[in-house]
Parts: C-alpha cells; sequence; structure tokens
C-alpha cells in the first residue's frame, strides 16, 4: 500500500513569500499543527485533513502544470511522509519550497 498524507487542499496560485514571490505555484496544504501560533490564518488546517497517496499528490501537481511547489501547512513537517513527497516531487522534476 502507498504511503498517504492528510491533505487540506492542493491548489494552484501565485506565490506571496520568499525570493519566489510572484511566480506561478501549486500549493499542496497539509493537515495538522500543533503549533498553534496566534497570528495563523489557517486554523482550518489545524485537523482532519484527507488521507491521500503521494502518487496521488504528485498526480494532481501534474494537472497544475507549474514547476514550482510549496508544501505548506499547518505544519508539514509534522506528517512523517513530508519528506518522501518533496523527494518524490524533486525526482518528478517539481522545485520543492516548504
Amino acid at each position: 500500500m502507498s504511503e498517504s498524507l492528510r491533505i487540506t487542499e492542493i491548489y494552484h496560485s501565485i506565490q506571496g513569500e520568499s525570493t519566489w514571490a510572484g511566480l506561478p505555484c501549486t500549493f499542496v496544504r497539509l493537515a495538522r499543527c500543533h503549533l498553534r501560533c496566534k497570528w495563523c490564518d489557517t486554523a482550518h488546517s489545524f485537523y482532519g485533513g484527507t488521507p491521500t497517496p503521494i502518487e496521488d499528490i504528485i498526480a494532481e501537481c501534474d494537472v497544475q502544470d507549474c514547476s514550482l511547489v510549496e508544501v505548506t501547512g499547518g505544519e508539514p513537517l509534522v506528517q512523517p511522509g513530508c519528506i518522501d513527497l518533496c523527494q518524490r516531487l524533486i525526482d518528478e522534476g517539481y522545485t520543492v519550497l516548504i
């Protein structure tokens, strides 16, 4: 059975932060976060999420047709499979931001 991650949403938008700001980007929002930062704008991703196989996440990134992918959260590194997802995306030729 394939490894799965809990996903809140996957969507295409414009990167708004870092040196990548202004570029088209696919956002993979992982669910779960234990930090509870008072300035967080994505509290809806603290819980839940849909278990999604890594292959399905990559397939959705392929559909978005954008070489820049941001893995975000929640707190993406809470899920042990996050590193595997990032490596798989890199292996597929994506530039990956966390």
